[in-house]
């Protein structure tokens, strides 16, 4: 158990569903909480996966997340949609941004929503993987509480705001790129609190906003690129909480409301508007395949597209289930035991 468990897919599934459905979430809402907590896993992104569980369940016991959300819009034009999340948790409130980006697109080429007041989105990168599962180009960029340090500053001035973009591949294929504009985002510093293990030079401050390297003194991480990554985030709150009407940062910094929440923007452009899909991704199948021949570096064996490093590790995980490490399901345990959801079979 000190090692971890293997569990597959199915099994660690319908085990998170479970427990958000003892938790009062209807359960096609439960469901696609934990499906977005599995794929992260299944793509190597344990930061957001299973590891998350007992925050989750924290927030809903706290009321900082409503079980039962009311989501309503209250924004619409021909290409936009603002949608009012009502603190639900964000993998449902994205989901029903994706539809509308999806049929906004269809109709006028583009679809441009943007969702405030909701909550932790998860992996952000399964979003726009699906808009470009469906033959578009995808954008997402998020808010959050200022949760990282603004460059220069020994405090936290804007979050470790997400951006993800995708577009289709030839074959079913995706090009993906999913990030943080942190060096180590809250979960990868939540994954080594957990293990205990050293974190990287320049990824965190602790509370005297000095840089450490020690997981357990770690409170605030650092900006990509410095004035970049810090840039990149003040400006994602500028293009979705403040156009959402629910600022984040400004009110949080102030002391004057403190309650965490997100906001979120997701774009789809129909390519098939524009120029014959089929043909737009074989362009950019060859671009990757060139990019792959360029001359590799001494120590890299493979060069590797956007996406596909975690695409074979989805497939090897789907195949074979997963290791979740033994600290993490023990407190995945607690909240089964807790609210009596049964415990899967794993190794």
């Amino acid at each position: 158990m000190s090692e971890g468990v293997r569990i597959t897919r199915e099994a660690a599934t319908a085990l998170l569903t479970g427990i958000f459905e003892a938790r009062d979430l209807p359960p096609d809402e439960a469901k696609l909480v934990a499906d977005g907590l599995v794929w992260a896993d299944l793509m190597g992104i344990e930061s957001h996966g299973l590891v998350r569980v007992p925050q989750y369940m924290l927030r809903l016991d706290r009321g900082v997340v409503n079980p039962r959300p009311e989501m309503k819009i209250i924004k619409e034009t021909p290409a936009a949609v603002v949608i009012d999340g009502d603190h639900s948790h964000g993998q449902i409130a994205l989901n029903l941004a994706i539809e509308k980006a999806l049929e906004k697109a269809k109709q006028v080429s583009i679809g441009w929503v943007i969702v405030g007041d909701t909550t932790h989105t998860g992996a952000v990168g399964m979003y726009t993987r699906r808009v470009a599962s469906d033959g578009m180009a995808a954008l997402y960029m998020g808010a959050s509480q200022p949760n990282m340090a603004y460059y220069g500053a020994k405090a936290g001035g804007v979050s470790t705001s997400p951006i993800a973009m995708a577009v289709p591949r030839a074959n079913g294929k995706v090009l993906s790129l999913d990030l943080s504009t942190a060096i180590a985002g809250i979960g990868k510093l939540l994954q080594h609190k957990v293990s205990n293990e050293p974190l990287g030079e320049g990824w965190a401050l602790d509370e005297e906003g000095n840089p450490t390297t020690d997981p357990q003194k770690a409170i605030l991480p650092t900006p990509l690129g410095g004035p970049k990554g810090s840039g990149l985030s003040l400006l994602f709150e500028c293009m979705t909480s403040l156009i959402a009407g629910s600022a984040i940062l400004e009110p949080w910094i102030k002391g004057e409301n403190q309650r965490h929440h997100q906001s979120a923007l997701i774009a789809a452009i129909d390519i098939a508007q524009f120029v014959d899909l089929d043909e737009y991704r074989d362009q950019v199948e060859a671009l990757a395949n060139v990019v792959k021949t360029l001359p590799k570096a001494d120590d890299v064996d493979e060069i590797l597209m956007p996406g596909e490093r975690s695409d074979a590790i989805f497939e090897e995980r789907v195949r074979n289930g997963y290791i979740v490490p033994g600290k993490v399901w023990e407190k995945v345990v607690e909240v089964a035991e807790k609210y009596s959801v049964p415990l899967p079979a794993v190794n």
